[in-house]
């Protein structure tokens, strides 16, 4: 219902006025009467109503300088409908021009009155709902002004003031996390995060039971800060926490998406909000040392000493060792060992990061470097940019578990092929250098293959096992130098690579049935 206030000098005027015409049913209540102008003007002042019905003349000042008087010294919008008598006509025209917004000639006839007052109701609801839009975007732009750096405090208590939002008891920042799993449909589209404003804004008006306007700053991780004020928690008797648990649990099963809530310091003014909005984010810290904690209170929440460290460095070569072998098992094991040394040491998130993306820029050079191509872990976008997903302890863990399985098992396939391959280079470099103290161990080191199983592909490839085919060639090697020099028995030895004459003529006795100097012997005769 909007407010109305009856100004006539004439007492019949007045009560005519209240009988005869149908009040609510236009969608007004008549809230007070003044029979001159300055009575009227104070009264405009005390109970600022919606429409002044005025009549043109009055005493000690008329409804003109009414009309004047109140709209160069009073802020708010008070709407005027002048009485005019017929005489009068000209007049009421230049309070048109003033400012009001119609004129009834008397006698005043019913219907016109209520027409030109219905026309006028749908008019102020227009404005109502103009008006409280552009205050909402205000409260918003304040509320995120007042969180700045170069915020005024000043400026911002005087804005609260006008938006009638100054006079709350308290206030607190009240931060939601959205925890998104779904890594591989990526983040909320920029279409969707309106809807999601309204789905909190309505939830909280829900649940406080409040038509209170939740201003909503919107953080570049993800993550939505509110301004929580002591009118939203009448219904909870000033507690923070039962509103903070009832939101997180409606807007997660509206969107199916995980939340985490952190409430802010109390601050009992809105230009020191920023204090809550410092405590809120700093709660983060605790998230991956209390796991199973979805709603953290700054009050409640115990002062526990984090650390900054770094992840034992046996735990991330054993990873490492793990996935080469890729024993899923193993793997498995080394993981829980590394998230458990997480919460035992108190990692606060940003050395949790530290900590993930060593071993994922490492499994990652180590695919490259086997030439692999790393879009073939499903999981590698999505653990790349892990960080953007707000994740609770166990979907990071979940997610870093699976991207560590993916990457073995393409490790392991590009170690089989490059090695098929491998092998063949290695068939060359003891054709090059097999005059040289080379042994299986050490080419194994050279070609970073495990010297037991480059043993096994070099026989499985080419039939005959490495130790064999390397005294061949250094037998072949031996007995042409035999053939074409002069040079002595340890000298040929020493040249084809041979440490131990002894084990020289030995070997080469077994193959050939014949020392070597009888060889060379038997070549003269």
């Amino acid at each position: 219902m909007y407010k109305v206030l009856l100004a006539d000098d004439e007492f019949f005027v007045r009560h005519g006025l209240k009988s005869l015409i149908e009040w609510e049913k236009c969608g007004y209540e008549v809230a007070a009467e003044a029979d001159n102008g300055e009575d009227a003007f104070k009264l405009v002042q005390e109970i600022k109503p919606d429409l002044v019905i005025t009549d043109i003349r009055m005493p000690v000042f008329d409804g003109l300088q009414l009309i004047q008087k109140v709209n160069e010294t009073l802020s708010f919008n008070t709407k005027f409908i002048i009485i005019s008598g017929y005489n009068d006509f000209s007049y009421a025209q230049k309070a048109v021009r003033f400012g009001a917004v119609d004129f009834v000639l008397k006698p005043i006839d019913q219907d016109e009155l209520e027409a030109a007052l219905i026309k006028l109701a749908a008019t102020l609801d227009q404005e109502k709902a103009t008006n409280s839009d552009q205050e909402k975007v205000l409260l918003d732009q304040i509320f995120i002004h007042s969180l700045g750096e170069n915020k005024k405090e000043n400026e911002v208590r005087r804005w609260a003031a006008k938006l009638n939002i100054n006079n709350r008891h308290f206030y607190y920042y009240l931060l939601l996390e959205v925890n998104n799993l779904s890594l591989d449909k990526g983040f909320i589209n920029e279409q969707y995060k309106e809807p999601i404003r309204k789905v909190i804004r309505e939830t909280v008006a829900r649940q406080a039971a409040t038509e209170e306007y939740t201003a909503i700053y919107e953080q570049l991780d993800h993550a939505y800060g509110l301004l929580i004020t002591s009118e939203h928690l009448k219904k909870f008797n000033g507690q923070i926490e039962p509103l903070a648990e009832k939101l997180r649990k409606d807007i997660q099963d509206f969107t199916n998406i995980p939340l985490t809530v952190y409430v802010g310091a109390k601050t009992d003014d809105l230009s020191t909000i920023k204090k809550s909005y410092e405590t809120a984010n700093s709660l983060r810290n605790y998230k991956y040392i209390f796991n199973e904690k979805n709603v953290f209170i700054h009050e409640q929440t115990e002062s526990v000493d984090t650390t900054y460290d770094e992840l034992n460095n046996h735990l991330f070569v054993t990873l490492m060792e793990q996935m080469e072998e890729n024993n899923s098992d193993r793997i498995v094991n080394i993981i829980d060992k590394i998230f458990s040394e997480f919460q035992t040491k108190k990692f606060v998130p940003s050395a949790v990061k530290t900590s993930v993306n060593r071993c994922v820029h490492k499994v990652m050079q180590t695919v490259q470097a086997m030439e692999g191509d790393t879009g073939k872990i499903i999981s590698a976008q999505a653990m790349t940019n892990w960080e953007s997903y707000n994740l609770t302890f166990d979907q990071l863990k979940q997610v870093f578990t699976k991207f560590v399985l993916e990457a073995a098992v393409i490790i392991q396939e590009l170690r089989k092929e490059n090695m098929k391959s491998d092998i063949y280079k290695v068939k060359t470099y003891i054709e090059n250098h097999y005059h040289e103290n080379i042994s299986l161990k050490s080419i194994a080191s050279l070609f970073y293959m495990n010297p037991v199983y480059m043993g096994q592909l070099f026989k499985k490839t080419f039939g005959v096992y490495f130790k064999e085919y390397l005294l061949k060639l250094r037998m072949n090697e031996a007995k042409k130098l035999l053939r074409q020099t002069d040079m002595r028995v340890y000298e040929v030895a020493e040249r084809v690579g041979f440490g131990s004459t002894d084990y020289f003529v030995t070997q080469f006795e077994k193959i050939n049935k014949m020392t070597p100097t009888e060889y060379r012997n038997k070549l003269l005769k």
